[in-house]
């Protein structure tokens, strides 16, 4: 029964505060935007402990199948942003050694994701056709130089 005191006490407290604003507040827009607000007031003050009361459902939501399900997506997303971000700078690498005229054969690139989400690539990896070995020091010095990568740049050696 003291449930029930208190929460009667709450609502008849609420709606004395909310009719002393009201009294003092001056006519206009904020006027409006009072009372809207005061409403929703009150309408939280009424539905409260109604909530608090509710039945606990949660015994038909298995909770563990939702968070192997909520990991698995997660892991998803996740090896599906590397691969992207991978790709993406593989793309990179190729177009800009491309524009200076170094034609890239293979290009690797290691990423990871970090602990608070953030993507590091760790490494890149570029291999050159054998007869523009050459151009490995130049194409590692345009990779950094542009795109701010610092490239293992070699020739491929097995022709």
């Amino acid at each position: 029964m003291s449930a029930v005191q208190q929460w009667t006490a709450c609502v008849c407290l609420a709606v004395l505060a909310v009719s002393l604003l009201q009294h003092f507040l001056p006519e206009g827009a904020l006027r409006r935007m009072a009372e809207l607000t005061a409403g929703a007031f009150l309408l939280a003050s009424f539905l409260t402990p109604l909530f608090e009361a509710a039945p606990d459902f949660s015994f038909l939501f298995p909770a563990a199948e939702q968070q192997e399900e909520s990991t698995a997506l997660e892991e998803t997303v996740r090896r599906q942003e590397e691969e992207a971000v991978a790709q993406s700078v593989r793309s990179l690498v190729a177009a800009e050694l491309a524009r200076e005229g170094i034609p890239a054969g293979q290009v690797e690139v290691v990423v990871n994701t970090g602990e608070g989400g953030s993507i590091c690539i760790s490494k890149v990896a570029v291999t050159l056709p054998a007869d523009c070995a050459s151009l490995c020091g130049r194409a590692a010095g345009v990779l950094s130089g542009t795109l701010g990568l610092q490239a293992e740049v070699t020739a491929d050696d097995t022709a």
